[in-house]
């Protein structure tokens, strides 16, 4: 084989492992509707999620909210409220991948009464209007070569670490400047239509 027919059969070799490694990034969290949530003081918000895996299962075990900077699993913890780890207490998320047992996409809608989705953010009734916390969710992962209920499987890597930004602020409940405006407008219309109805029946 001349020198240039391995020069070709080696730059294959090498993209096509370029190629598998850009194609396995691992697993991907996107946080639903939007990682940036806000309430008022003595709101509950939270978040719900999208994972898509593509190599192995793996099996979501907790979830945190971190402050920046993160360096899980020194998590510093929100100041302006208490955040709730749904996945732990509640929830068995196990992410397949392409041509696996299980989807390699799964996802839950933040629901606080049926405790889907990551978990909840309960904002302080004293929190200071305009206070936030900015940080990411963390989640950990185990990975294994079988479906982690099945008794052979074995478990590849433990601990592993998903994050996404993520942020809760203290907005007020009270209306607008502008509502006030239009609420003063009815008021005044409502004070005319009486006036006149009171001069028809003098």
């Amino acid at each position: 084989m001349s020198k240039t027919c391995y020069r070709t059969v080696f730059l294959g070799v090498l993209l096509s492992l370029g190629t598998t490694t850009a194609l396995r990034a691992g697993p991907v969290l996107t946080l639903t509707p939007t990682g940036a949530l806000s309430g008022a003081p003595g709101d509950t918000v939270g978040w719900g999620f999208q994972i898509t895996n593509d190599a192995n299962y793996i099996e979501i075990t907790s979830a945190s909210f971190c402050l920046s900077p993160v360096s899980f699993p020194a998590c510093t913890l929100p100041t302006t409220g208490v955040f709730t780890d749904f996945i732990s207490g509640y929830n068995d998320i196990i992410v397949g991948f392409p041509g696996g047992t299980y989807p390699a996409t799964v996802g839950q809608s933040f629901n606080p009464t049926a405790f889907t989705g990551i978990g909840s953010f309960a904002i302080d009734a004293g929190a200071p209007i305009g206070a936030a916390d900015v940080g990411a969710i963390v989640l950990t992962y185990d990975v294994f070569d079988a479906d982690p209920n099945d008794p052979g499987a074995n478990k590849l890597a433990t601990d592993q670490v998903l994050t996404a930004d993520s942020s809760v602020e203290v907005a007020s409940s009270t209306p607008e400047p502008a509502t006030f405006g239009i609420f003063g407008l009815g008021l005044a219309g409502l004070a005319a239509v009486g006036r006149r109805g009171r001069r028809g029946n003098l």
